[in-house]
């Protein structure tokens, strides 16, 4: 009886003492964004590829929050994107109508925790082929 006593003792000590020093549930993790800008020269009237990285990795809930990219466009329209991240990275395609700086503003806000935001520009020549139809 006395060495059931004692193992049950040092279990619920070690299970004690496990709870004690676990992380809290609800502390918000810190994200870190990063904006990858495109690959090469960019021309008008194409469609471009835009990555994000998020650092660490999301999980749970966060895991399934999508980046935000509004795109402030040389002639001042504005357009927003939605990026699924999958491991924490994600890439979308978007069009690229007319020539000049571009700017994208990128929004992770995962439900616990921080928002994490980056600002990425990059430049779209006028395209060396025209912009005609060929109807």
């Amino acid at each position: 009886m006395s060495m059931t006593r004692k193992s049950l003792s040092v279990f619920v000590f070690a299970g004690a003492a496990c709870l004690a020093l676990a992380p809290v549930a609800s502390a918000a993790t810190s994200y870190q964004i990063t904006a990858v800008p495109p690959i090469g020269t960019i021309y008008s009237d194409t469609v471009t590829t835009l990555a994000v990285v998020v650092a660490p990795s999301p999980v749970g809930a966060a895991g399934s929050t999508p980046v935000v990219i509004d795109i402030t466009e040389p002639d001042g329209d504005r357009r927003t994107l939605t990026a699924a991240l999958t491991l924490g990275g994600a890439t979308v395609a978007t069009s690229v109508h007319e020539a000049g700086r571009y700017v994208a503003v990128l929004t992770f806000a995962p439900p616990v925790g921080d928002p994490a935001t980056t600002t990425m520009a990059f430049d779209v020549l006028e395209s060396p082929f025209g912009t005609g139809s060929a109807s």
